[in-house]
């Protein structure tokens, strides 16, 4: 009989309310002991600082918070988050998403038996090292509120939030991309086109080519040829490939 051995868990712990957190930690210190708490941050953009280059086994993460909420965090981290316990006091329909995808969350004020069940349930996963599908679907699930209009860009000097349709044309340039504003602004991040396509939604942006995304309502004229190119409204020529070209058809209503 195989013999399964329990795993230690690094958690790192995010809410904007000093007492959530302080509880939070003496809650696995005292019921959970082999859960490691290494941070806790009530600066959701501290804490996207911290997890971009530390990431933890598990972030326990609340989702209403200013500045940015659970899930514009999520998307600024793109595939540095392993798994994620949120916690909330209420947002019914985040809740319903995160039942939807089979991810867990903890209702506020948070019950013993429940944070022990969360962790014991989350010890025996099995390890991944990255984003899974389940995470990546709510993210999905959850970009069609209104109110997540906006990338979240982690830059140089701090955190810039993007609205989608200031976003013409996003360029991989290696494992950084260059997003193309209507203002005529420039700004490289440090993720990959991969990362910010899909962040975007799906039926307002198109990747065209292997290194090139655009907004579809920024496209002016196609000029046929092989795969052809695409003119965007700031009258960049942007190539499309031979793989892609039918894509871009049906997105222009071409089809």
């Amino acid at each position: 009989m195989m013999e399964f051995h329990m795993r230690e868990l690094t958690a790192v712990l995010v809410d904007d309310e000093d007492h959530c957190t302080e509880t939070l930690r003496w809650m696995l210190e005292n019921h959970c002991p082999d859960v490691e708490v290494v941070a806790e941050f009530n600066d959701p953009v501290a804490a996207l600082k911290h997890l971009r280059d530390h990431p933890a086994e598990v972030v326990f993460l609340d989702i209403e918070m200013p500045v940015l909420n659970a899930f514009d965090l999520l998307d600024a981290l793109g595939d540095k988050v392993r798994h994620v316990i949120f916690t909330t006091a209420y947002d019914e329909f985040a809740i319903k998403a995160i039942k939807h995808n089979a991810l867990d969350y903890l209702l506020k004020p948070i019950d013993r038996d429940e944070l022990m069940a969360a962790v014991e349930k989350l010890r025996r996963a099995p390890a991944t090292t990255g984003i899974d599908d389940r995470l990546d679907g709510l993210l999905r699930q959850l970009r069609v509120r209104d109110h997540r209009d906006r990338l979240a860009v982690h830059t140089r000097e701090g955190l810039e939030m993007v609205p989608h349709d200031q976003v013409v044309h996003a360029r991989a340039d290696d494992n950084y991309t260059e997003l193309h504003l209507t203002d005529g602004k420039r700004i490289l991040i440090s993720r990959t086109l991969k990362d910010v396509e899909r962040e975007l939604p799906d039926d307002r942006f198109l990747r065209i080519h292997q290194s090139h995304l655009v907004a579809i309502d920024k496209v002016v004229r196609y000029v046929r040829g092989q795969g052809g190119y695409v003119v965007l409204s700031t009258g960049s020529e942007i190539p499309v490939s031979r793989a892609r070209k039918d894509d871009l058809l049906r997105a222009l209503g071409a089809e």
